[in-house]
């Protein structure tokens, strides 16, 4: 993959001194601090690259940007998709909207992902 000259590097980048890449695993990357210090490789880029990749959901925004994606191309079938879903919820069968409380504590469990 080559490297935009005007982005910043990839956290993967710094870390490859430690043998990161988007297929270690979460847990690997939790002694990456320690082999980094180890072999005196803890410089302030590894730190800023450690702590973009620290929690899971600053991971996945990470990696989302792994991948080329054509946004013209799929945002027609993913407006039709989401439009199919809304349609098929919105019936009598659909029950009373929850309340905001019951939403905000559901989206709550939904994005905590370090346990």
């Amino acid at each position: 993959m080559m490297q935009d000259p005007d982005r910043p590097p990839s956290p993967y980048d710094a870390l490859a001194g430690a043998s990161v890449t988007p297929w270690t695993s979460h847990a690997e990357l939790r002694d990456v601090p320690f082999e980094l210090l180890a072999r005196r490789l803890m410089t302030p880029a590894a730190q800023a690259a450690l702590e973009r990749l620290r929690t899971v959901p600053g991971r996945l925004l990470v990696d989302l940007f792994l991948y080329d994606v054509d946004v013209a191309a799929e945002l027609p079938g993913a407006v039709a998709e989401l439009d199919r879903l809304l349609a098929g919820a919105a019936g009598p069968d659909a029950g009373e909207p929850l309340p905001d409380e019951a939403v905000a504590g559901l989206l709550d469990e939904l994005i905590r992902f370090d346990v």
